[in-house]
């Protein structure tokens, strides 16, 4: 399983903000990792000309628990490391 990360569709509205990357993947093995502490983070970009104050209880996104299956033949090699960017 993984988490997705997306935007809910009022954000830019409400508040003028877009995910710098559209949607986030966060992968099983992010959790639970002594480098991230499990934070999970949204990367957000600002299209307002002036500065945005979220307070806390603002909804800006939301997380979708997907699953995904693997091909017969995944040869998939290296050890994953987790962490922000672990898959270059």
């Amino acid at each position: 399983m993984y988490l997705e990360l997306s935007v809910r569709s009022s954000t830019p509205l409400k508040h003028w903000l877009i995910m710098a990357n559209s949607i986030g993947i966060i992968d099983a093995d992010y959790y639970n990792n002594p480098d991230n502490e499990g934070e999970i983070f949204f990367q957000m970009i600002n299209l307002s000309p002036f500065p945005i104050q979220l307070r806390k209880g603002d909804r800006i996104g939301q997380g979708i628990l997907k699953t995904y299956e693997l091909v017969e033949n995944d040869a998939a090699e290296g050890v994953r490391q987790g962490g922000f960017g672990s898959t270059n």
